[in-house]
């Protein structure tokens, strides 16, 4: 009705579509003939949905299986038999993850482009996915792997709906991951002026279901196993750099989205410097928890504490007279300053050693912020820059380790003050 007769459907309260419809004509029915051929031009093609329905519903779809031999994929990439039979391997990979039922992910993989050998699907192709959802109902399939036969292309662009339960947002990240590999495999990229494969809504459609889902998933490790599963098929890629391609890609794509999300962008920057894949989720949290407080008094302590010792670093280690080792010797200390700044830095590390995956990073730069003190006092009472050489090597390790000691949450040093 809308992308074919450009009708308006119409709703009702429980947002559920009705046999009602609008349309719009540029003079008036008064014989009541454009409202009777509209509906005519609707029931027949809503005639032909139901004959295509009730012939298409009772076929089942683990036989249909095999009929996907008949339907190439892509020119090199095999049909989408052989398509489903990689997603069933890499969606195992998922659950294992996301702690989930692997005969439940392969049978939704199996099933999942049967609908393509439809009728119905063949007459209305926008319905493929949906229609899948439908018969595997119909069939009695469990109703997870229903929702995530419907759900497998979500989602279509930066606002829309994702996939939010885990078996569809394994299928949904499978498909795009094995579609990804492989276009970029056989040099089928995108350009600067055309993508015509949408291969760069695909690649923010897996980042945006990983971070939206509030959840890390090991996409490097899925990239490369999706890769060898092409080779296992025997499949022979022309790209000899795809795993620099794909990461570099995904980092692109990961940028739009933080800007997307009004992240400044030095801090685009500073969270891309450290950038991995297999971070997505936590990588944006970083970014969206800095981007919170930068402007605040908790921003200026970590940056000011930062920048005044890697700025003094940097330039007493231009001639690289002195080889850094990472260790620092209290024997020799001076000043209860360099004593009260290695308290502090023992401090974070001990922090930092003793959290896992669910960092608050709340926490973790206040706990930053919170060595402003001991910062500047070592700075404005100790001479760095000391004649005696062994006392200046342990001043330069000290703050060297306070700099690493920062890094364990990003690269401070990319972030712009007030004044830059």
């Amino acid at each position: 009705m809308q992308s074919h007769q450009k009708y308006f459907p119409t709703f009702n309260q429980k947002k559920e579509v009705t046999n009602e419809f609008l349309i719009v004509a540029n003079k008036k029915d008064t014989k009541g003939l454009i409202k009777i051929g509209n509906e005519r031009v609707v029931e027949a093609r809503l005639s032909d949905a139901e004959f295509f329905w009730n012939k298409d519903k009772t076929q089942n779809l683990v036989k249909k299986v095999s009929e996907l031999r008949l339907i190439n994929f892509f020119k090199g990439l095999g049909t989408y038999f052989d398509k489903v039979q990689r997603m069933r391997k890499l969606g195992g990979m998922i659950s294992d993850e996301l702690l989930i039922s692997k005969e439940k992910v392969e049978l939704s993989a199996s099933i999942c482009k049967t609908d393509l050998t439809s009728d119905l699907v063949g007459e209305f192709p926008e319905l493929q996915g949906v229609m899948g959802g439908y018969f595997s109902s119909h069939q009695g399939f469990d109703k997870d792997i229903s929702l995530a036969l419907t759900e497998q292309y979500l989602p279509i662009g930066l606002n829309s709906k994702i996939p939010r339960k885990p078996f569809s947002v394994t299928l949904s990240i499978t498909d795009k991951i094995d579609t990804l590999v492989g276009f970029f495999g056989i040099n089928e990229k995108p350009t600067s002026s055309k993508d015509p494969f949408a291969l760069r809504r695909l690649a923010l459609g897996i980042i945006r279901t990983i971070i939206e889902n509030k959840k890390d998933l090991k996409v490097k490790d899925l990239l490369d196993y999706s890769e060898s599963l092409y080779q296992e098929q025997g499949h022979s890629f022309s790209n000899k750099v795809l795993k620099d391609e794909l990461n570099n890609f995904l980092k692109d794509r990961f940028k739009y989205y933080l800007k997307e999300k009004n992240i400044r962008y030095d801090i685009i920057d500073a969270i891309i410097s450290s950038f991995t894949l297999n971070k997505l989720f936590s990588s944006f949290e970083k970014a969206q928890s800095i981007n919170k407080i930068i402007n605040s008094q908790i921003g200026y302590d970590i940056t000011a504490s930062y920048k005044r010792a890697s700025n003094i670093l940097d330039n007493e280690m231009k001639n690289k007279e002195i080889d850094i080792t990472n260790t620092t010797d209290p024997g020799i200390f001076k000043t209860e300053f360099e004593k009260n700044l290695l308290k502090k830095i023992d401090e974070i590390k001990k922090y930092y050693s003793n959290i896992d995956d669910d960092e608050n990073y709340e926490q973790s730069l206040s706990i930053l912020a919170g060595a402003k003190k001991e910062v500047f006092e070592f700075f404005d009472n100790v001479k760095v820059n000391e004649e005696n050489e062994d006392l200046r090597k342990n001043r330069l390790e000290l703050i060297n380790m306070l700099c690493k000691t920062f890094k364990n949450f990003m690269n401070f040093q990319l972030l712009k003050t007030n004044n830059e």
